[in-house]
């Protein structure tokens, strides 16, 4: 029986973390058009919300927060009691292990870095921000992609802080590098926008978010094609559209949606949060990692939902928080399945200051774990 159990259980972690097989790929049609799937199924932002698992819609605030859903701009800590406020974000993370970065099913090998990075203005109900995000991608061939996404946002209050509602402009890139020097360059604009219910002196909250295709038809080339190497530039580019919904819940010695007088909000307290999201598809549309080794890999043929939660729990008020969460990235590829992710990630409090109001310096470490997939991230910006 020892045996027989020892053997499924091989059988499970083999068919959970080995490579799916590669399969052979046809190379890219130089007379054919095509699109490149820009989408990105494992979770990315701040440090909380990855640490949570990606679940942000509902419990996201502040700068960090709107690159999750455009109402946060105006969605204050408990503590921001003034007509004037403002806040910042910086997040960095690396992949430490990533065979197979976008989950097509081929090992190939190469890295990755994301950063995350804004700033926000809140005036009485009023929020302005303005956040954006940055991966840089190894590929093949000595070549690098770079994925750049920039949000300006605008939000506000309702209903006695009860209903916050946000638009923003999203504008994305796409720049192809050959050893250095800029291949093509590709980018676009779209609308999105967003709303936050936060139970009036309760501790519940639900959202929605949701944002319209970014689409680059308009390519300046660099090199060219011919001499960096590149078989055929695809046609556009394409961030598809998403839509996510999601509920959150804190429990805590007062309640979550209520103002708190103080300079923090010190104490013990869990919040849980769940969410799902919808992304769409692309029409002709093929993967970046198999477009970097000049194959064709069709991606974004239908569109994919993704369900994450997670959990915080500030362990040692105004000092130590411990979060974690887990989500599942749908497959995109034909022939390649999803995949789980487990987050954690630990958020340290110190260094008390002054700089328009008394402040207090974090430091958050998160990691995302997943087969042939894994990431770590450093974050620095206010206690909150």
């Amino acid at each position: 029986m020892g045996g027989v159990v020892r053997g499924v259980f091989v059988t499970f972690l083999v068919a959970v973390f080995a490579a799916p097989a590669r399969a052979d790929l046809p190379p890219l049609d130089p007379s054919g058009s095509y699109a490149i799937d820009l989408y990105g199924g494992a979770a990315l932002g701040s440090a909380r919300i990855v640490g949570m698992g990606g679940a942000a819609v509902a419990s996201a605030e502040g700068s960090a927060g709107t690159v999750a859903n455009p109402a946060a701009a105006a969605v204050r800590p408990a503590t921001s009691t003034t007509s004037f406020d403002w806040d910042w974000h910086l997040d960095g993370q690396s992949a430490v292990y990533a065979s197979d970065l976008d989950n097509n099913g081929r090992d190939a090998g190469g890295g990755a870095r994301l950063a995350t990075f804004g700033i926000l203005f809140d005036w009485r109900e009023w929020a302005f921000a303005a956040v954006g995000t940055t991966q840089s991608t190894e590929l093949d061939g000595g070549r690098t992609a770079t994925t750049t996404r920039a949000r300006v946002a605008i939000a506000r209050t309702f209903g006695d802080e009860a209903w916050t509602f946000g638009a923003a402009v999203d504008a994305g890139s796409f720049d192809l590098a050959q050893a250095g020097v800029r291949a093509f360059s590709i980018g676009g604009a779209a609308l999105s926008g967003g709303a936050v219910y936060r139970q009036p002196r309760g501790d519940w909250r639900a959202g929605i978010a949701a944002s319209l295709p970014v689409t680059g038809t308009q390519a300046s080339n660099g090199c060219g094609a011919d001499r960096c190497g590149l078989v055929v530039l695809p046609t556009r580019v394409e961030a598809p559209w998403q839509l996510g919904v999601g509920v959150a819940w804190r429990h805590g010695e007062q309640a979550w949606n209520q103002w708190v007088a103080g300079d923090f909000r010190d104490e013990r307290a869990i919040t849980v949060a769940l969410d799902l999201i919808v992304t769409g598809g692309v029409s002709s549309g093929y993967g970046l990692e198999a477009f970097g080794e000049g194959f064709e890999q069709r991606s974004g043929s239908h569109a994919v939902a993704s369900v994450r939660g997670g959990a915080e729990w500030e362990c040692v008020p105004g000092h130590v928080r411990v979060r974690g969460g887990a989500y599942w990235e749908p497959g995109r590829f034909a022939d390649v399945g999803g995949r789980p992710h487990v987050t954690i990630g630990l958020e340290g409090g110190a260094l008390q200051f002054e700089l328009w109001g008394r402040r207090r310096l974090r430091m958050s470490l998160t990691a995302d774990l997943a087969p042939r997939y894994g990431t770590a991230s450093v974050s620095v910006g206010f206690w909150h």
